[in-house]
């Protein structure tokens, strides 16, 4: 109960069955994933398009170039618009549980991903910043 309490997802007690650990392993990996083909692939937002599957981000109808970890940053971000993410949880999403380094490496990739909108971090289009806490997608659905 207080691993819940303090942020963890998940838990199993001992003695667990093999079966049940692998179910709760699955659960938490379709949680973080990104849409499959058959899911919503296009993510339409005021003056911003992402298009999941062509991994290609428009901006009022140009082409905007970005790394293949800044799209995936972006793409996390925009899936699931207003939640707030914090460092760790991008790292995972993005970077993989397995990254071994500092979390502000995400600063400087979100950095770069506003830059390459267009966007400015004092008022935000699309990328807020929840201080103290993380990131979020602030950008109106069309």
């Amino acid at each position: 109960m207080a691993g819940l309490m303090v942020g963890a997802d998940d838990y199993v007690t001992k003695p667990f069955s093999p079966r049940e650990l692998s179910a709760r392993i699955g659960a938490v990996l379709r949680r973080g994933r990104l849409p499959e083909e058959g899911d919503d692939e296009i993510l339409h937002f005021k003056g911003l398009v992402v298009d999941l599957a062509g991994r290609e981000v428009k901006r009022d109808d140009a082409l905007v170039t970005l790394t293949t970890l800044e799209f995936d940053l972006l793409a996390a971000l925009a899936s699931s618009p207003r939640r707030v993410f914090t460092r760790d949880q991008l790292l995972q999403r993005v970077w993989g549980w397995d990254y071994f380094g500092v979390d502000r490496v995400v600063d400087v990739h979100i950095g770069n991903v506003r830059k390459a909108l267009g966007d400015d971090a004092s008022d935000p289009l699309f990328i807020g910043t929840v201080r103290g806490v993380g990131y979020k997608f602030v950008a109106e659905t069309r």
